[in-house]
């Protein structure tokens, strides 16, 4: 979440290899853009489909031809989002960067925005998954062991550092939020810090809820897996599409809130920018068009 004037779709809940090693990969899509300069992003860019590759084979060992298989589709996702949605990102954000200077963006607005980052994590998002999901009809019942084994043992290792630690988890929180407002705006008011501070104080992280919901969901995930019932495939796109359908009442109430609360930040934060910060956001949003632009051409 980037409480700013733009705000990343949030990573739900525990989904486990698959969703979120595949969300990972999307959110650094999204994320790649902060980093500092165009020769950095061009790398990045050009190193997610080695990175999302390690990420699964931290899950599951492949065999020859399911390494194939995971290599062809992310090579046919990647030159996709480079030839179709780099252009869109590098529209946007020219169109952004225009109405910011011109004043014609207000907090008032930013819902709109985040409306429409919603839409393009979707179109990849449904793009990757289309592309992915055939891998897991291949899957043999001791890969799906091994599966179900090291969603638990992640799980329970990121549980674990909270429990040891929940001062440092809370740190990390405002350390982050902070982090990536400053690359948007640059230096942050006293005000921002102080609006950024309240808000990790105040909004509720509860990483037990979270840990149940996790469960739940790698429950559901391993079971079609294993069983494989009719239309297993589209009950487990149905799964990968829509964890909220496993969310419990009073989750669904906790991440409603946190949503409501973080778009709230965001508008607080975008009403008390500076005429400096506003030239940075507007120069920053250009350079970055510019970057999308020239890797989109590649």
């Amino acid at each position: 979440m980037v409480p700013g004037p733009f705000k990343t779709r949030s990573v739900q809940p525990g989904p486990g290899a698959f969703r979120a090693r595949l969300h990972g990969y999307l959110l650094l899509l999204a994320l790649v853009l902060l980093l500092p300069g165009c020769s950095s992003i061009q790398f990045a860019y050009n190193q997610l489909d080695r990175w999302m590759r390690w990420q699964i084979d931290d899950y599951v060992d492949f065999t020859d031809q399911q390494e194939q298989q995971l290599r062809r589709a992310l090579t046919q996702f990647h030159a996709w989002h480079r030839r179709t949605q780099l252009p869109e990102y590098a529209d946007y954000f020219e169109n952004l960067a225009a109405r910011i200077e011109s004043r014609q963006l207000g907090p008032g607005d930013l819902p709109a925005v985040e409306q429409q980052a919603t839409a393009y994590w979707e179109t990849s998002s449904a793009k990757l998954y289309d592309l992915l999901l055939p891998l897991t009809a291949t899957l043999q019942r001791e890969q799906v062991q091994e599966l179900a084994y090291n969603l638990r043992e992640k799980r329970e290792e990121s549980l674990e550092k909270w429990r040891k630690s929940p001062e440092k988890v809370q740190k990390r929180r405002l350390k982050r939020i902070r982090k990536q407002s400053e690359r948007w705006l640059g230096s942050l008011s006293d005000t921002q810090e102080q609006l950024i501070a309240a808000w990790v104080e105040q909004v509720a992280y509860n990483p037990l809820l979270r840990d149940q919901q996790r469960r739940k969901w790698q429950a559901s995930f391993i079971d079609l897996l294993w069983r494989r019932p009719g239309n297993w495939l589209a009950r487990l796109r149905d799964l990968i599409d829509n964890p909220e359908q496993l969310w419990s009442a009073e989750y669904r109430l906790i991440q409603q809130e946190r949503e409501r609360r973080a778009r709230e930040l965001a508008e607080q934060i975008f009403a008390t920018i500076t005429d400096e910060q506003r030239q940075h956001l507007t120069r920053t949003l250009r350079e970055y068009a510019a970057d999308f632009r020239a890797l989109s051409a590649q």
